[in-house]
């Protein structure tokens, strides 16, 4: 019984360092492709689309009263998360294109 206790305290150990090591080579692959060219640019054209798309939100909301406005706003917001995820992933190809 000993055995078997040690045995799995052993293998959970082990278990434990494996993801450990996975994280640990996640992040540094993370920050590379962070650092890539292509990765910058799509972050600073985002950058530039959600201040445009704030912009235009708050001209929406300026004329709109009420409720509506919430709704027009949130979906401006919607629409700006969306503008921004595309871009990111555009971004990834690019750089994994790249890469290649």
């Amino acid at each position: 019984m000993a055995k078997m206790t040690e045995t799995a305290a052993r293998a959970v150990g082990r278990a434990r360092v494996t993801v450990s090591r996975a994280r640990r080579k996640g992040e540094q692959l993370a920050t590379q492709l962070a650092k890539k060219k292509a990765v910058r640019q799509a972050g600073k054209s985002v950058a530039r689309v959600r201040d445009q798309a704030a912009a235009l939100a708050r001209k929406v909301t300026d004329k709109v009263t009420g409720r509506t406005r919430k709704r027009k706003r949130a979906k401006v917001a919607a629409a700006v998360v969306g503008a921004a995820a595309v871009a990111t992933a555009a971004a990834i190809g690019i750089a994994r294109k790249r890469k290649r």
